[in-house]
């Protein structure tokens, strides 16, 4: 069994663009004058960041458990999803194709759903990629179809989608 989370370093960042669109947001809406326009604009941009300041707090509190029987993520909202179950495993690269290459930049999610639930998870947090390595193991098992997007990842981050346990 090895437990996950996310570091508070690499979640810093996140509150500090959370807080500084939420207070450009808000304070554009408390200075300016109150016509329909602005505040439709400023009130959702100001939303859209407290959203995502919510989500960053998620991720602060989850806690990822992965064991031999499967993944659960415990925070704010608990899921689990046993890796008999997984019927679905999605590794995304969100960022330009040079930092992609030059390992500068951007960001991986990976998305495993079964047994009605599903976990999606960052690259931020700690042991990322024997997490994946262990869904591309039980994905395999269950003769989970992986789509070409996520084989191609995979092997960008060393997993073999065929033969995950090696490298």
């Amino acid at each position: 069994m090895t437990v996950h989370r996310y570091p508070r370093r690499a979640l810093v960042g996140d509150y500090v663009r959370a807080a500084v669109g939420l207070g450009v947001g808000l304070g554009v809406l408390i200075a300016g004058p109150p016509m329909p326009a602005i505040i439709a604009i400023f009130g959702g941009i100001a939303l859209l960041f407290l959203v995502f300041g919510l989500r960053t707090l998620q991720r602060q509190l989850v806690q990822v458990t992965v064991t031999g029987d499967g993944i659960s993520a415990a925070g704010l909202i608990s899921r689990s999803v046993p890796w008999q179950t997984l019927d679905r495993l999605r590794l995304r690269y969100y960022g330009t194709r040079r930092q992609q290459r030059e390992n500068s930049g951007g960001f991986w999610q990976l998305t495993l759903r079964g047994g009605g639930a599903s976990v999606r998870l960052e690259s931020s947090i700690d042991g990322f990629d024997e997490i994946v390595r262990q869904a591309a193991i039980a994905a395999q098992a269950n003769g989970v179809s992986v789509d070409p997007a996520s084989a191609g990842n995979l092997l960008g981050l060393g997993v073999d989608a065929d033969a995950p346990g090696k490298r």
